[in-house]
Formats: C-alpha cells, structure tokens, sequence
C-alpha cells in the first residue's frame, strides 16, 4: 500500500533495530506503545506480525527505510469492529506521515477488509496523535478516566464506514490551517487585502498561543472555507463564560451547497466537547444570513433566550438598533 511519501509494507527481519530504537523514546512510552528491552525482543516481536494483514510498517517510499508502524486489531467487540494504533520515530515526526498513514489504513480497512468501525483510544496528554484522529475525520465520542495505566485519562474517537464513504465521496478535506495558507485563503476569497491578511494572521498567532483551532477545507484539493474553534471564545453573546465558541464559519461562494460547512462544524464541536458540553456562536439577522440561520438551527443550535445583540451588548426591549452585521442572535448547543 502507498501514500504520496510512504509505503505500508509488511515486517521484515531488518526492522528489528529500527524498532528497538524508536521504542526508546519516552514520548512513545507515555503514549502506551509497547517497547522492547533488547532487539532480540524486537525481532521475537516482528516474527509474531509478519503474517498479520493489518500490522504494516510505515516506510519511506524512496529508500524503503523504517519511520514507523500502524496497525488494524480486535478489540473483542465483533469481525467488523477494530482499533487503529500507529507510532511514528521521533526524527520523522512533523512530516505528516502519520496522517498519511491513518488515511491509507482507514481506505484498507474499510475496501478491503469491510469493516463497519474503526476505533482509537489514545491516551489525554497525547495531543499530536488526538490532532491526526481529528484531522482524519474521527468523532470524538468520550472520556474514560484514569483508564490508562499510566492513570491517565483515556479519549476515544471512532470513523463508521457509513462515514468514511460519506467524505471519500464529496472530496473534501478538513485539516489544521497554518501560516502558508494565507495567501490561497486571500486569493480564494478575492480579498488580498492587508487587512484581510492581518485578521488571517491573528487567528493563526492565537492557534500557536493554544488559545483556538483553526480549521481549513480543501475541495478537491483547492481552498474552500474555514472556521475557528475558540476554546474559551472572548467574543459575542457567551464571551467571558469560558465557552467553546465558533469564530467566522466562511465556505467561499462557489463551494457552498457542497456540505464543506457541515464537515467544518462537525470537526469544530468534535474538538469542543473536549473542553466543555456546550458550544455557541453569533448569528446575524439580516436577510443575508437567512441560509446560516437555519442551517445553525437544523444542527440543534438554539437562541441563549437574552434576545438579540447590538455590538454584542443585549438590546433593551423597545430600543432601537440598525438592521447591520453588528446585531445578532446568541446560539447555543448542547454537546
């Protein structure tokens, strides 16, 4: 099996140093991935998975050498249902392997091995590999605590085939916005404006300061929307409520209709019910957003009952406010 960079291959005897070595690293430790005290117990080890079908070694298409590995195994649930696990040595990390590897292994084990579900447990602190599941489309489903052995909590996301199917057919691509995008984002807007850029850059600098998550959409491979995802958003009607809120919901005009804003929404409230469970976002009231307001409310998003907002203060009852982008209706959803 390929990828752009990678090949998933089977184990080999020439993989037991490689092995040994990469389970040195402490940040594998910490996630729960078995390691080995000698590489007599790493070859012991690859003779047992040399002719299991959904245990691969993620290796280098160029030179065939070890990153990494990802696996497909039972979790005593039934024939269809199973976990994905994947390690990656440290000097290849930040490369985008891993997510390479989970989408290729989610293609074999949902073609070729005709599985309903395939589920990851990954340990809370473990916030490159929760990233990756969340870039690859998993839904968050739960906590269990301090159910690792390290006495960590547990986080587990699941992809349904019935999914999986539903984003191999439209194309789309969600993923973690970063500085490079900018410029495709402006050019797809039609505003390359330096204002339009600052207020790209800001959101960006807030993701690096770990206060958002910044999420992009590709269409086919081209810039189709965005949103943010702030953790404990600081703006509209729930500001200072230490509330997940959704900041600037954009799918450009010629990708609406294509359900982009439906991939995006579910990837933002996925990462919110990791912080709280609730989420909320403001709505403005003229007819231009006619569309958003009832697309909010079809996805269970319901007014906060303070009524509307002018400049994100509350209205008074007969006072009178201009029918502009500034005034709003507060929505809130439950998670």
């Amino acid at each position: 099996m390929e990828t752009k960079d990678l090949i998933l291959r089977n184990w080999q005897d020439s993989d037991a140093k490689a092995l040994y070595e990469m389970c040195l690293d402490e940040a594998i430790r910490k996630s729960g991935i078995d390691f080995y005290n000698s590489i007599t117990d790493s070859q012991n080890a690859i003779q047992r998975w040399k002719n299991d079908k959904g245990f691969k070694v993620i290796a280098d298409k160029r030179n065939d050498n070890f990153i990494g590995f990802i696996s497909l195994g039972g979790m005593n649930r039934y024939d269809g249902y199973m976990e994905i696990e994947y390690a990656v040595a440290a000097r290849h990390r930040n490369n985008g392997y891993a997510m390479q590897a989970v989408q290729r292994m989610l293609d074999y084990g949902f073609k070729e091995m005709n599985l309903s579900a395939i589920a990851a447990w990954v340990r809370s602190h473990n916030k490159e590999s929760i990233k990756i599941l969340e870039k690859c489309s998993f839904t968050y489903e739960g906590r269990l605590r301090k159910h690792a052995r390290d006495k960590s909590d547990t986080l587990c996301y699941s992809v349904l085939r019935e999914e999986w199917e539903r984003i191999s057919r439209l194309c789309i691509d969600i993923r973690i916005m970063d500085y490079d995008d900018i410029p495709l984002i402006c050019r797809a807007d039609g505003d390359e404006s330096q204002k339009n850029i600052d207020y790209l850059k800001r959101q960006l600098d807030n993701q690096e300061k770990g206060e958002c998550t910044a999420l992009l959409a590709l269409y086919n491979g081209a810039v189709a929307g965005y949103v943010f995802l702030y953790y404990k958003c600081r703006w509209g009607g729930l500001a200072g409520h230490n509330i997940p809120g959704i900041v600037d919901l954009i799918v450009f005009e010629k990708y609406r209709r294509k359900k982009i804003a439906t991939m995006l929404l579910d990837e933002a409230e996925n990462i919110a019910r990791q912080h709280c469970n609730k989420i909320y976002l403001d709505v403005c009231l003229n007819s231009d957003y006619g569309p958003a307001q009832r697309f909010y409310i079809k996805r269970g998003y319901i007014p906060d009952g303070k009524g509307v907002y002018y400049k994100e203060k509350i209205c008074e009852a007969d006072v009178a406010c201009r029918n502009d982008d500034e005034l709003t209706l507060c929505l809130v959803k439950e998670l």
